[in-house]
């Protein structure tokens, strides 16, 4: 790997921690401020994740950020990755456009205690989530990143999409299994 990937790579990763801490703080700050019922803290997800797969849709093949570096990446993996660049960002558009009708099905399940129930959080227990989901992210970005600019031939990618997001998916089952077994023993420690 070249000293100018291995730049571009360390920018995009300080970048998209970053996002990740300004998302999280969002997150805190709202809850501290406004009173948030499950149901609209189910809407408001569901319609971040359906206006992010819309826009994904949108932009097809196109490399255009609004950060610099997100767009210098996207280049560099489209010539890169060649066509499996197009099919990881067609099924991440499709896994967005399914969450986001999940949690708008969350929102239409759960209205009925959308007036009762304030959802109330638990700092250690949340920042705790975060945290795993804080390694999570850079545990795949980094696998991400060895896989692509280890490979020297568009060859040696066919099928990464397919790959990358079984294992994923296994990353994440275990990640919802994680949080179940914290939330169990939450309750019957408090």
């Amino acid at each position: 790997m070249t000293d100018e990937i291995w730049n571009m790579r360390g920018r995009q990763l300080i970048a998209l921690n970053i996002l990740n801490l300004v998302a999280i703080t969002i997150f805190f700050l709202a809850f501290r401020l406004f009173n948030v019922t499950l149901p609209h803290f189910f809407l408001f997800i569901g319609i971040i994740l359906f206006i992010q797969a819309i826009c994904g849709f949108i932009k097809g093949d196109s490399t255009k950020s609004f950060l610099p570096i997100f767009e210098q990446v996207a280049k560099y993996e489209k010539e890169k990755m060649g066509r499996e660049w197009m099919k990881q960002r067609k099924v991440g558009n499709v896994g967005q456009l399914l969450l986001s009708g999940l949690m708008f099905l969350q929102y239409y399940w759960n209205r009925e205690m959308a007036e009762s129930v304030i959802m109330e959080l638990n700092f250690i227990f949340i920042a705790t989530i975060f945290f795993l989901l804080f390694v999570l992210t850079n545990l795949m970005f980094v696998l991400h990143v060895r896989k692509v600019d280890r490979s020297t031939f568009q060859q040696e990618l066919k099928g990464y999409t397919w790959k990358s997001n079984l294992i994923g998916a296994g990353i994440g089952a275990s990640f919802v299994l994680i949080i179940v077994m914290m939330t169990v023993f939450y309750i019957f420690l408090y």
